[in-house]
């Protein structure tokens, strides 16, 4: 039988399975009422996210705490095995996993599984005196031991005895259980294949607030807040691989073709496409809809699947996956409001809102792809060198001169890194000159400007430090020079290192803006295409046009060396 119930609190209407309940008392409506959770890690890997523990404890308090004024875990008993159960014998290694002060698992227990199991036989009887004197209102059970002898038989027992309801995953002993023991399956109970830490904790959740009478209201707070950059952000790596892999193929091939080897030539050919057009949606599509979502691996999946459909547009997949982490945790709390089996809530969440979603993004691609191209095809004609320069007309005016353009951009870069703009601007525009498998022409200033000349400073502090002997700054300044010099001539990164020597030396910070304003007047003419992140030797051979690259990070390095050792000289003069 179904009934329908209404929550006082604000109106909302849950379904929920009350079979064999009316007749049994149940345990008096409290402020906060107290759940044990009992299981196990499970007989197979069907399930993701299995053998964490701790994941799941934080997913279910969290959920539990949406529900009415608050539910709470009280009590847990959880055997995480080194093997999957159904293959394990008594040696496998096994650890027991319970309930320390407050919420927070503890583990209490590492030996056989023989050793644990005897241990957690006496959580079981201590767990169901609480359930029997009424402490506990309902189990949370993850594929626990319910056959004769099991674990948890006890427990479920008890369960069954004074019809407080259990919700969970685990078909064959939540099976035994309603049957054997005269359990109360609450909501979407019911087998584990394909569910995650998150999908078990809103269907657990959901449940317990049908059975109760009470509200729910999904906790999705870990994807709130997460700026739309820090997926890009996040997928740097991949952007850079691809990127620095499809120039280096792109390279490779006349040279193979001059040795005869057409047909390698061939295949690095066709690697070279895929890295331009396939690699980079399904990730950034999987990482935007993890960041907004909260689902763990579930949303990782969906959003992959969002991203392959994306016709080879990042910044597609950047949309689309951010509306499948939206719509997915509230598709997933509907499916387990109107009791859908956890496994069934799955497939519909990954599968089908993914492909659905996915076939969205595959018709609106084309429309975004024309933006992102306009973006790139600004920063080409101001940056991107005179051939690129087509009519001199830019957004309907007169486009200023190749050199005072990346000029600008130099200066624009060197002061924006020092204010907050790089995350929020550059990379952004970095990134998205690199969605095609292409280095960048911002990229190119990002080296030059930040680390190249970051390194010059920190060269000239060490070349001829600011204090004469052995003073308390010289020693200071000496690791953090060293530091910044290395990171940034064998990294392309650490630019920061550089910062309190411009802010105490103003004819330092100076030579650092007049650098970046030279360098990048030097490769807008050039039309240079790098990035940083790599060794200075790697950006420069990468590059189109190497020695110019060369010559123009000759110049970032120089004015700033040279500054700054005449200043510290001079000062050691005034002293």
């Amino acid at each position: 039988d179904r009934l329908r119930t209404t929550c006082t609190t604000c109106s909302c209407s849950l379904r929920t399975t009350r079979a064999m309940a009316a007749d049994r008392p149940g345990p008096a409506p409290t402020a906060r009422r107290l759940v044990a959770w009992v299981g196990s890690s499970g007989g197979g890997a069907a399930t993701l996210g299995h053998a964490e523990p701790d994941v799941l404890r934080a997913a279910l308090v969290r959920q539990l705490s949406r529900v009415g004024s608050g539910a709470a875990l009280a009590a847990a008993a959880f055997i995480a095995c080194a093997e999957p159960l159904d293959s394990a014998g008594p040696g496998s290694a096994a650890a027991l996993w319970e309930l320390g002060n407050g919420e927070a698992l503890q583990c209490t227990l590492r030996g056989t599984l023989a050793e644990v199991n005897r241990r957690a036989h006496e959580l079981d009887a201590a767990m169901a005196k609480r359930i029997r004197a009424g402490e506990l209102a309902g189990i949370v059970s993850v594929s626990a031991d319910s056959a004769h002898g099991g674990v948890n038989r006890e427990v479920l027992a008890a369960a069954g005895e004074t019809g407080i309801p259990v919700a969970g995953t685990g078909g064959t002993s939540l099976s035994i259980a309603a049957g054997e023991l005269g359990c109360l399956l609450a909501g979407n109970s019911g087998g584990s294949v394909a569910t995650t830490p998150q999908t078990k904790a809103i269907g657990v959740a959901a449940a317990f607030a049908g059975v109760w009478g009470e509200c729910y209201s999904p906790s999705f707070s870990e994807g709130d807040g997460v700026a739309w950059h820090s997926v890009l952000d996040g997928c740097m790596p991949i952007f850079l691989a691809a990127a620095c892999a499809a120039t280096t193929a792109e390279k490779l091939q006349p040279v193979l073709r001059s040795k005869g080897l057409r047909p390698l030539a061939w295949h690095v050919s066709s690697l070279e496409v895929a890295l331009r057009t396939q690699a980079l949606p399904p990730a950034v599509g999987a990482i935007a809809a993890h960041q907004s979502s909260g689902l763990g691996e579930l949303s990782v999946l969906g959003g992959a699947v969002v991203g392959a459909l994306c016709q080879g547009s990042a910044f597609s997949a950047l949309l689309f996956g951010r509306g499948y982490g939206w719509l997915a945790p509230r598709l997933l709390a509907s499916c387990a409001r109107h009791s859908v089996p956890a496994t069934a809530s799955s497939i519909a969440v990954t599968g089908g809102l993914g492909v659905l979603l996915g076939s969205a993004a595959h018709m609106a691609a084309p429309s975004i792809d024309l933006v992102t191209s306009a973006v790139r095809g600004l920063l080409t004609a101001l940056l991107g060198g005179p051939c690129n320069r087509s009519t001199g007309d830019i957004a309907g005016g007169r486009s200023p001169p190749m050199w005072l353009s990346g000029a600008i951009a130099g200066v624009l870069i060197n002061y924006g890194a020092r204010v907050g703009w790089y995350h929020e601007v550059f990379l952004p525009l970095i990134l998205l000159e690199m969605e095609q498998g292409s280095l960048s022409l911002v990229g190119t200033l990002d080296w030059l400007t930040l680390c190249i000349v970051g390194a010059g400073a920190c060269a000239s502090q060490l070349a001829f430090p600011r204090h004469l002997g052995g003073s308390s700054q010289t020693r200071s300044d000496g690791p953090l020079a060293r530091r910044g010099l290395a990171f940034n001539l064998l990294y392309g990164d650490y630019i920061e290192a550089c910062y309190p020597f411009l802010e105490r030396d103003p004819y330092l910070n100076a030579a650092a803006y007049a650098a970046s304003a030279c360098s990048g007047a030097l490769v807008a003419c050039a039309g240079a295409r790098s990035t940083a992140y790599l060794p200075a030797p790697l950006a420069v051979w990468l590059s189109d046009t190497p020695a110019k690259l060369a010559v123009a990070a000759g110049i970032a390095f120089g004015i700033p060396f040279a500054a700054g050792s005449l200043s510290n000289v001079l000062r050691w003069r005034r002293d």
